[in-house]
């Protein structure tokens, strides 16, 4: 019987696997941020909305306080300030982003090699074993042949 097939280059395989899991959950780590100042960012956006809301209803209201109104101003302008500079971030993440899944793809690509060389020799070794048990099925086929002939040969 044959041995089992080995693959030699196992080790690596498993080394470039674990080095595409690593760059897969750096990936999702940082889609994870991204997706956390895009929410931070809707939070400032409605609550510039609501305050922006609140000074219509003071301004419309009878009675307007400059202290009030200095004070909202400049809690508008804050949030506002809040929401360039999450969208500043939410741009950073996403060159990172882009950096990430290049590494990504080429750690993707390294082991995908590594995995079809695996499949071609695997099917080389099953190969050769078939062949051989060929050769060693016909080698059987021809002794019985040359058998059952001399066996033949002798009855007559």
């Amino acid at each position: 019987m044959a041995k089992r097939y080995t693959f030699r280059l196992e080790p690596l395989l498993r080394l470039r696997r674990q080095r595409e899991d690593e760059k897969k959950r750096a990936v999702a780590g940082r889609l994870r941020e991204i997706g956390a100042l895009e929410q931070r960012r809707q939070t400032l956006l409605g609550e510039i909305a609501g305050q922006t809301q609140a000074m219509r209803t003071w301004l419309s209201g009878g009675r307007l306080e400059v202290n009030d109104l200095r004070l909202g101003r400049h809690w508008l302008l804050r949030l506002q300030r809040g929401v360039l500079e999450t969208e500043a971030q939410i741009s950073t993440q996403r060159a990172f982003l882009a950096q990430e899944r290049t590494q990504l793809t080429e750690a993707r690509k390294d082991t995908k090699v590594l995995e079809r060389l695996k499949e071609r020799r695997r099917a080389a070794y099953l190969a050769t074993l078939n062949r051989r048990e060929q050769a060693e099925t016909d080698d059987l086929n021809a002794t019985r042949f040359a058998h059952a002939m001399a066996m033949s040969e002798v009855e007559a």
